[in-house]
């Protein structure tokens, strides 16, 4: 087995497809850290100028208008509170404050989670995306049927393919990871020296990093055992393109009390240790007005540890019932 295995990491890095894959993948990362740093630098002489003009403008009218804008405000309020009488205003916050105003100084516990969750869906797909490609050549170019007259045990076989797709993309998911987070701390400490992260922020920025492996490793595997049900790469992409144009954005926007059975958002609570969205709640008041709004609902990291957890199992399952049984050819 782990002769096998050997075999096919080296098949793994020698494709072309999944050097293109990692590069792609540092070249993206190096456009969120680029990103990063134009979100933590700070203003211009001439944008802070421009800023001050602004805020002054702003509380010249505010001393103009305020007390006037305030009434309306609670005027506001208290129709809202008609249908919903928890709804409250920020009406005493409506003055233009300069500590508020302008752009504040970057903070790494601030900007790093949103941004380690776009470089996680990242590396998540680059594993889809490699798992898928790496088996499904080996169908569209008839080379594993010349491989199992070399190797006629299948459960090997699949099993091989399924460890190298997996241990191999690691090491490279953990170094972009790794890169990200230390580029972008490095990025915030250069412009906020006094900035101080604390031990809570390292350990749940941790926590979601190995999260990202795990669910990058388990990507890597569900696309190499849909690569061998489907046997074409360009299939299964067009599937899974198909998939969110489809059924997480016409289907999703359309029934949203079926979101927490969607991909995305369980992928989303899964690296986020848990996570909450919206559905529209619609009713009649007593005037007859038909209003909705908007009702906040968590989906729990164990629901979604769960479903994702299945469907990886389904999708190895069956793929090694069918690759025992199916004609290779």
């Amino acid at each position: 087995m782990m002769r096998l295995t050997r075999v096919e990491l080296r098949r793994l890095f020698s494709r072309r497809l999944t050097t293109v894959a990692l590069l792609g993948a540092l070249i993206l990362t190096g456009l969120m850290l680029f990103d990063s740093f134009q979100r933590a630098k700070p203003l211009s002489g001439a944008e802070l100028a421009s800023q001050q003009a602004q805020f002054d403008q702003a509380h010249k009218e505010w001393e103009a208008n305020g007390a006037q804008m305030v009434q309306d405000c609670l005027t506001a309020q208290a129709e809202q509170q008609k249908t919903d009488p928890k709804a409250v205003f920020p009406c005493d916050q409506m003055e233009p404050n300069p500590a508020t105003w302008g752009k504040p100084q970057a903070k790494f516990a601030e900007m790093m989670p949103s941004t380690l969750l776009a470089g996680s869906a990242l590396l998540i797909f680059v594993g889809f995306l490699v798992g898928t490609s790496f088996v499904a050549a080996e169908f569209s170019s008839g080379s594993m049927a010349n491989w199992l007259t070399f190797e006629p045990r299948r459960m090997r076989v699949y099993a091989s393919k399924l460890a190298a797709a997996g241990l191999g993309l690691i090491p490279a998911t953990v170094a972009l990871l790794g890169l990200l987070t230390a580029g972008v701390w490095l990025i915030v400490h250069h412009f906020n020296p006094t900035s101080v992260t604390t031990t809570k922020v390292w350990g749940d920025l941790g926590e979601m990093g190995a999260r990202t492996v795990a669910l990058a490793l388990a990507a890597t595997l569900a696309g190499a055992a849909i690569g061998v049900l489907v046997r074409r790469t360009v299939a299964v992409l067009g599937i899974a393109v198909g998939y969110l144009v489809l059924v997480e954005g016409v289907f999703g926007q359309a029934l949203q009390g079926a979101r927490p059975w969607l991909l995305q958002l369980n992928v989303t609570a899964w690296l986020q240790h848990g996570a909450t969205y919206y559905v529209d709640s619609c009713a009649t008041d007593a005037q007859g007005h038909y209003t909705c709004q908007g009702v906040e609902k968590v989906l729990s990291f164990g629901h979604s540890s769960a479903y994702l957890g299945l469907l990886v199992v389904l999708a190895l399952g069956l793929a090694a019932l069918v690759f025992r049984r199916r004609d290779v050819s």
